[in-house]
C-alpha cells in the first residue's frame, strides 16, 4: 500500500463466492474469475499489506481454483483493469512491468464475504 493511508468514506467490498461476484457498496462491479482475482488482491492488500503481485503468482494461487488448461488469466486481468477504469476512480491496477502489477486503493474498504456471513 502507498505510504499515505486511504482517506474518505469506507466502501463495502462485498463478495459472493458462488458466482465470484464483487459489489462496491450496492453497485455490481464484476463476476467470474476476474471477480475472484479482485477479491483475492483486495484481501491480500487489506489483510497483509501486499499490493504487488504477478500473473505467475495468481496462476499458482490455489484460492483462485483456475483450470489447468487455458485459463485466459491475462485477458481477465485486462477486463478487470478496464472495468475498474470505467466504474471506479479510487481503485485501480497499475502495471509494474512484464507480468507484474500493483493494486492501488485510495479509499478505505471493509471486506464482506456475503456467503461466509450467512453460514
Amino acid at each position: 500500500m502507498d505510504a499515505i493511508a486511504p482517506a474518505g468514506r469506507p466502501v463495502a467490498v462485498r463478495y459472493f463466492a458462488t458466482t465470484q461476484s464483487v459489489f462496491l457498496d450496492d453497485d455490481y462491479l464484476i463476476k467470474g474469475v476476474a471477480g475472484a482475482v479482485l477479491w483475492l488482491l483486495i484481501n491480500d492488500l487489506v489483510r497483509e499489506g501486499r499490493a504487488e503481485s504477478s500473473n505467475r503468482a495468481l496462476r499458482l494461487d490455489p484460492r483462485l481454483r483456475l483450470p489447468d488448461l487455458d485459463d485466459n488469466l491475462e485477458t481477465r486481468l485486462i477486463l478487470l483493469q478496464r472495468r475498474l477504469g470505467e466504474r471506479c476512480d479510487w481503485l485501480r491496477i497499475e502495471k509494474l512491468g512484464r507480468g507484474r502489477f500493483a493494486l492501488r486503493l485510495d479509499r478505505p474498504v471493509s471486506l464482506v464475504d456475503v456467503e461466509e456471513q450467512q453460514a
